[in-house]
């Protein structure tokens, strides 16, 4: 408790009568309460004031909080004072004669300071600089005269101790001997104030003012008994006595006034505690003043006036002089406290996690190698090497093994940047990555809206100068139908060449961000993580960079500037990563390294805690050898066999231990390799750079970067003088560097941060923006890379002076890059602890640095002997040679495909160019020129656009002499994807021999005229028709139009590139039947391809016969069709009436055959092999007799009647397909069946049950007589019996349960009654729950909307989703688990009927199905019918959807109500 004025301090205690209404007032400070609000405010201002004294350590001037942490610190001390320095220091000051507290705490404290004792733990250094704790044994001194009681010096003593490991402390140790300097104490055990403490609760006044301890005390610790050998060595210390007990004991009248009574006790409490009042200070003061006795006063005369006054007034001057001097020490005192206070406080603030560039402690980063890549910028080394990265990391995602042999070389994507190959690396990187993009596309495709995808681009609208993010929208939804329409090719499934690839970009972009169906774009939005239209980076491409898809559509991609180059590659990057897939593989990566932190923490704190075990397993045995001995008394060898069981349990211990820890260093290894390689970003320093970590590129890469960083400080912070000694040291003197240089300004109001050292050295030696030194001073801040204050000169916020890239490749980089981080810095010390942490990582990826391909002085290292054949460059699809231009040789090769192409067409005898003169046409094409002999052409839909009147982009040259009003002239409404791009700016890239307008118009119509020259029956899909399409025409009388044909003619005439005219000869030369080829014909009869001038080609098959190998042979070929044997029509035969077979007749006639054979056993032949013999088997259905041996199943001897395989599985025939309630129908049965079946009841097994499976197994396909089992499914599957098991268990009871396919009630009334069946509602729930939580419960979630699916009630009579079967489940519709499991099948039954076997849904649905039959077995529920998917034909042979059907179709059951 406090000491109020240096006396106890009573609280206030309150009012036993205190009511609940009474207004009370509570002192939290003290824990009081008063009702006078006066008495409150007295205290509080009491316990605020500085009056109060710490009981523990005597301190004053404290406020009364202050006075309780005092005595809260002083009891921490005393609970932490070693109890091996209690009973010395309590026997040294039974031996100090001091009337001082100070001066008596003062001498021990000096003496036990250099000095240990026996039994205390210190710290020794017995070999070289290792120091260990140790007990002290023994303490010798130096030899000293005999007699001499003088006390030695510190140094003359050494110690015996005994080292122990701190592992181990109750292990033997070393012992030896160590001198004063080799032995110490640790550092804040002893201490003077611990000293003072310790002691101040022992001492009281004895008599004579000598300060001694209480007589408890010395009974407690025995000290009397204490001889000084036991502690110590020698003779026991003399302190000094204090002045005033040697004047005390020279003094004759302090003698006598010892021998009075009471006397001692006056002065004690005189000395102690002296008068605040000036009337005893002035007589005390007499006293000292006049040195006479009382008699002599008392004897003389009064003194003179004069001399009484001068002596008041001398000691008036020396209490002046007093109190001056004591109130100098109490404020240089408070100025000392205040100051320790200060220097605290801006300790701990200096210590906190700061902003980088609030610090002044800076050391210089070392730099990196620069980075300098030859035709990279430097602005583009980042996305040069997030190029390399990203096909490194998504390499399986990219296939990248089927376009470069390894990888992406660094060396070689540089040169595919730098120079214009048109058939290398680059043009090989944008394919692999459009590839990927198109096959995530298929991945995730959608069949909605399929008859929606030809739509002709006829819109005129005027091009406007922006496009907007909707419009763009809708532009992107019509370039995505362009290929399928023009080309009747989807996107995806285009040719993709290095002539071919610019124009297939181009689209692909056009395209990105089409608006898909409603249920396309709510799966995406739930499968992306929120994706729509608008996030697709094509479309931001083509709204914020449409000049880079105009130069597209004119210029190959290789000749891109690297800025639009880079601008491509990121953009399919991004599209790449914004893939489900993608995403997966991502989360996946993500998850894995997550779990790999986790691991290594848990790893790391088990490891903790098991070295703690070990520690306290150690101590256990060891304690356990000391009670052994301690209980048996044992000694000598038994105690020693004893000690070394002990020890081998030890032994054995550390050598578990060991293995434990080299094995826990492999997991922490291989733990912190997984995640440095999954990590790439390590953290930024204090200029902001990052740091990276690139997997594909070895080294530490260092990025400037050119974001905004806002502006610059207001001053900067200089830096600080280097540091030297400790950190309380160099704080301190940056404290007082700081307050020397605050008083020197005397601008405390501009520099007054209180103790916060937040800007410490803002106005260090003066510093502002005009005084000497300012360009030294801002040098050297930008060495440090921190802010100067000034935009032009800060490296830090500026982006003049930012440095560029550097890497950091060797080991003693990365050491130097570590030590100079500071790790007060809030993001300097985060990026420390990461180096730090995989510093062994990173310094084994960084020696692998290509640092010749990184910086041009670095010296380029010998590459590795390889084999030749590796080397060897591959035939290039598309060559431009030296003098020539990419669009010159895209010219001349687009002139030799087009002239090979009407080669193979002509002598393949698939049709003939309408020209005069084909060589001569075939001559001006060779010659870079056309002549298309003929007066103009006509393309397009029923050939009404002609190319003297339509010129590209909807231009009309209408003669003036026209005047054919009747048939006007119509309008090519045809606009190219990106005819609504944005207008070029009069600053766009202007391209270098571009390809010519009447030269591309040129080849497009020599194309054209190729085209019109091919026969159409040998035109197949995608341009134009399959033999189905043109049979279903043909029968419907309908045109052989080929629509596909007549687009392609007009996108066609509208190229304006040689791109886009090599993609639609490409398309053209897929649609064309080559095997109709007379070139590539083999005759069918004697498999030879030689003479084709006499080979005949069918008319039917395409089929080629040599004229001389037919039968009869031909001299020439006929006129008209020629069909071969194979295809000729069949000659048609009148019939004459027949008579008409009935089965009555037939039913007769087995009848009459049964009872025939039945006369004689041994007649006829075995239905089964064909002989005959002993047929004793014979069919009690169908009469058919069988061998015993070809009987099947094998008839059973007790049997009396046996039934054949035929009969046990009659087939019947199909007509229309079952529909959905037929399906039903049979699950119910096959449900009642199984219901049947669990009760046990024989008599169901017999008859319900064995019918229903029969019925559920047996499929009849269309046209056929023949029985096809259940594929994958069979009796021993779902528990069922079998065949054998079903025909012996049969009776005429069985048979007589079923009528006409429908069982009769009353059976199953009675066996109900016996067995009840539970409704394990529980499970059904739970079953529910986690199917509707299923990835593809989607498509069977909630009712089908017959507004997005118009024809589904058309098709699907009952329909039925999980929402439903909640909701009936939760309204208690269900009494047995087979109701629910049956409308569960219903959801699979209409999935498989209105859904074709291919669709998502279908595959959704087989998905959940497994799902679902699994979840059942594991909770213990009927499990799904077996049923089966078939394809059915209809009688047009068109594609009908698979659904699953049972065996027979019972009659049909009611119909659900249908959703709206």
């Amino acid at each position: 408790m406090p000491l109020l004025k240096r006396k106890a301090f009573e609280k206030s205690t309150a009012s036993e009568y205190l009511r609940d209404d009474d207004e009370v007032f509570h002192c939290e400070i003290t824990d009081e309460i008063f009702k006078d609000y006066e008495e409150y405010c007295e205290r509080i201002i009491l316990v605020n004031s500085m009056v109060w004294t710490c009981e523990m350590t005597g301190k004053n001037n404290l406020t009364y909080a202050e006075a309780l942490e005092s005595e809260k610190a002083a009891r921490k001390l005393l609970k932490d004072f070693p109890m091996e320095l209690r009973i010395p220091i309590l026997y040294l000051a039974v031996q100090t004669k001091r009337c001082s507290f100070a001066e008596m705490s003062e001498d021990i404290f000096n003496y036990v300071r250099e000095r240990f004792f026996v039994g205390e733990t210190v710290e020794a250094c017995l070999e070289g600089d290792l120091w260990r704790e140790a007990h002290v044994l023994s303490v010798t001194a130096q030899k000293q005269q005999p007699g001499s009681k003088a006390t030695l010096p510190a140094a003359a003593y050494c110690y015996e101790v005994e080292q122990f490991e701190e592992s181990e402390p109750a292990s033997a140790g070393q012992i030896g001997t160590a001198p004063h300097d080799r032995v110490r104490r640790r550092k804040g055990v002893y201490t003077r104030d611990k000293n003072r403490l310790f002691l101040k609760q022992f001492v009281q006044q004895q008599a004579g003012g000598i300060i001694g301890i209480k007589k408890a005390a010395l009974d407690k610790y025995n000290i009397s008994k204490v001889n000084f050998d036991q502690i110590f060595t020698g003779s026991p210390p003399e302190f000094p006595s204090s002045k005033k007990l040697m004047k005390t004991a020279l003094s004759p009248a302090a003698s006598k006034s010892q021998g009075k009574p009471g006397s001692a006790s006056k002065l004690n409490k005189s000395a102690k505690k002296p008068s605040p009042d000036k009337k005893g200070k002035q007589e005390s003061m007499d006293k000292f003043v006049k040195k006479t006795d009382k008699s002599e006063v008392k004897a003389k005369p009064p003194s003179d006036p004069a001399a009484k006054k001068s002596a008041q007034e001398l000691a008036e001057k020396m209490r002046r002089a007093e109190d001056q001097m004591r109130q100098r020490k109490e404020e240089e005192k408070a100025k000392k406290k205040e100051k320790t206070a200060r220097l605290q406080a801006y300790l701990k603030e200096w210590q906190k996690v700061k902003d980088d560039l609030e610090l002044e402690d800076h050391k210089i980063i070392p730099k990196g190698t620069p980075v300098e890549i030859e035709g990279i910028p430097q602005k583009h080394i980042g996305d040069f090497l997030s190029v390399l990265s990203f096909v490194h990391l998504y390499s399986d995602v990219l296939k990248t093994k089927d376009t470069f042999h390894n990888s992406l070389e660094l060396d070689g994507f540089r040169k595919a940047l730098t120079q214009k190959e048109h058939a290398g690396v680059f043009s090989d990187l944008v394919q692999m990555l459009l590839t990927t993009i198109f096959a995530l596309q298929e991945d995730e495709a959608e069949e909605y809206n399929e008859q929606g995808r030809i739509q002709e681009s006829t819109e005129v609208k005027e091009v406007n100068e922006e496009i907007g993010t909707t419009q763009a929208i809708e532009l992107a939804t019509k370039a995505s139908k362009w290929s399928q329409t023009y080309l009747a090719t989807p996107l995806s499934k285009l040719p993709l060449d290095p002539t071919t690839v610019s124009e297939v970009l181009r689209l692909h972009l056009l395209s990105s961000g089409a608006a898909p169906g409603n249920r396309c774009a709510t799966w995406r939005y739930h499968q992306r993580g929120g994706y729509s239209s608008v996030d697709d980076p094509g479309l931001r491409l083509r709204v914020q960079h449409p000049r880079l898809l105009r130069t597209l559509a004119a210029a190959h991609v290789a000749d891109l500037a690297i800025d639009d180059k880079f601008l491509v590659l990121q953009c399919l990057m991004n599209q790449i990563l914004s893939y489900a897939t993608v995403r997966d593989i991502i989360e996946e990566k993500l998850e894995e390294l997550k779990n790999n932190k986790h691991a290594l923490r848990t790893l790391t704190i088990n490891e903790r805690k098991r070295e703690v075990q070990i520690v306290q397993a150690r101590q256990e045995i060891k304690k356990e050898a000391a009670a052994t001995k301690e209980e048996q008394k044992l000694t000598g060898d038994k105690a020693k066999a004893v000690d070394e069981e002990a020890k081998a349990a030890i032994e054995k211990l550390n050598k578990e231990n060991e293995a434990k820890r080299l094995e826990y260093q492999k997991k922490v290894k291989e733990l912190q390799l997984e995640i440095f390689e999954s990590v790439t970003y390590l953290g930024s320093d204090r200029a902001f750079r990052r740091y990276w970590v690139n997997q594909r590129v070895a080294g530490l890469w260092v990025e400037a970067g050119d974001e905004p960083r806002g502006p610059c400080r207001d001053k900067p912070v200089p830096p600080a003088p280097p540091r030297t000694g400790d950190t309380l040291s160099y704080v301190t003197k940056l404290f007082e560097t700081e307050r020397a240089s605050s008083d020197k300004e005397n601008d405390s109001g501009a520099n007054s941060r209180g103790n916060s050292p937040k800007k410490p050295l803002t106005n260090l030696n003066g510093l502002t923006n005009k005084l000497n030194g300012l360009e030294s001073n801002t040098q050297q801040l930008k060495e440090l890379m921190v802010c100067t204050g000034d935009i032009s000169t800060c490296g830090v916020h500026g982006k003049s002076d930012r440095p560029n890239w550097q890497v950091y490749h060797t080991e003693e980089q990365i050491e130097a890059l570590i030590q100079s981080l500071n790790k007060r810095g809030l993001r300097e010390g985060e990026l420390r602890q990461a180096l730090e942490l995989d510093q062994a990582n990173i310094v084994a990826a960084v020696t692998k640095c290509p640092l010749h391909l990184l910086s041009a002085a670095a010296t380029p290292l010998q590459p590795p002997p390889v084999h030749q054949t590796r080397h060897k460059k591959a035939q290039l699809s598309l060559t431009v040679p030296p003098d020539c231009s990419l669009s010159e040789a895209l010219e001349l090769s687009l002139r030799d495909h087009i002239l090979e192409l009407e080669e193979k067409i002509f002598h393949g005898c698939l049709g003939a160019l309408k020209v005069k003169d084909r060589e001569a046409w075939r001559g001006t094409l060779m010659l870079r020129g056309y002549d298309k002999q003929a007066e103009y052409l006509t393309w397009g839909p029923k050939q009404q656009y002609r190319d003297d009147y339509h010129l590209p982009n909807g231009v009309l040259n209408i003669p003036s002499d026209n005047d054919n009003t009747e048939n006007p002239i119509p309008e090519n409404k045809y606009r190219d994807p990106g005819h609504y791009l944005e207008v070029p700016r009069a600053n766009g890239l202007a391209l270098d021999k571009a390809a010519r307008p009447d030269v591309v118009r040129g080849l497009a119509c020599a194309l054209l005229q190729v085209e019109q020259a091919i026969h159409h029956k040998y035109i197949k899909r995608p341009l134009g028709l399959d033999d189905k399409d043109r049979k279903e025409r043909e029968a419907r009388n309908k045109p052989l139009d080929l629509e596909a044909l007549e687009r392609w003619e007009v996108s066609l005439m509208e190229c304006r590139s040689f791109a886009q005219i090599v993609l639609h000869l490409f398309t053209l030369d897929s649609s064309i039947s080559w095997g109709a080829s007379i070139l590539n014909a083999s005759c069918r009869l004697c498999r030879r391809k030689t003479d084709p001038d006499n080979m005949l080609l069918c008319d039917g098959c395409n089929k080629g016969h040599h004229l001389y190998c037919l039968k009869p042979k031909l001299t020439k070929v006929p006129e008209g069709d020629w069909f071969c044997d194979q295809c000729k029509p069949k000659e048609r035969t009148p019939r004459k009436r027949r008579k008409l077979f009935s089965d009555e007749e037939m039913e007769q006639v087995l009848d009459n055959s049964s009872e025939s054979e039945s006369l004689s056993l041994d007649g006829g032949v075995c239905l089964s092999c064909g002989s005959g013999g002993h047929l004793s088997c014979a069919c009690h259905a169908c009469g058919a007799r069988y061998h015993p041996e070809c009987a099947l199943p094998k008839p059973s001897r007790a049997a009396k009647r046996w039934t054949c395989a035929a009969c046990l599985h009659p087939t019947r025939e199909h007509g229309l397909r079952a529909c959905a309630a037929t399906a039903i129908d049979n699950i119910h049965a096959y449900t009642r069946a199984l219901n049947r079946r669990q009760r046990g009841s024989d008599e169901s097994d017999d008859s319900e049950y064995n019918m229903s499976l029969v019925k559920f197994k047996t499929r009849n396909s269309r046209h056929s007589k023949e029985s096809s089992p259940l594929q994958n499914g069979s009796a021993t599957k779902r528990g069922r019996k079998s065949k054998e098991e079903h025909n012996s268990s049969t009776s005429k009871k069985s048979k007589a349960a079923l009528t006409n396919g429908h069982e009769e009630r009353s059976t199953s009334k009675k066996r109900s009654s016996k067995h009840e069946v539970h409704l394990h509602t529980e499970a059904l729930e739970q079953l529910i729950k986690e199917v509707m939580k299923h990835k593809d419960v989607w498509p069977f979630y909630e009712p089908v909307s017959t507004e997005e699916v118009p024809d589904y009630l058309d098709v699907i009579e009952q329909p039925m989703d999980f929402s439903t079967i909640k909701a009936k489940l939760e309204g208690g519709e269900y009494s047995k688990d087979e109701e629910l499991i049956t409308d569960v099948a219903l959801v699979f039954v209409n999935c498989y009927t209105y859904n074709q076997d291919t669709h998502p849904v279908a595959k959704a649905g087989a998905r959940l199905e497994k799902y679902i039959n699994k979840r059942c077995s594991e909770l213990e529920l009927p499990p799904l019918p077996e049923t089966e998917r078939e394809e059915e034909e209809e009688e047009d042979d068109d594609d009908v959807p698979l659904k699953r059907r049972a065996s027979s179709p019972p009659a049909p059951g009611a119909k659900r109500a249908r959703h709206k």
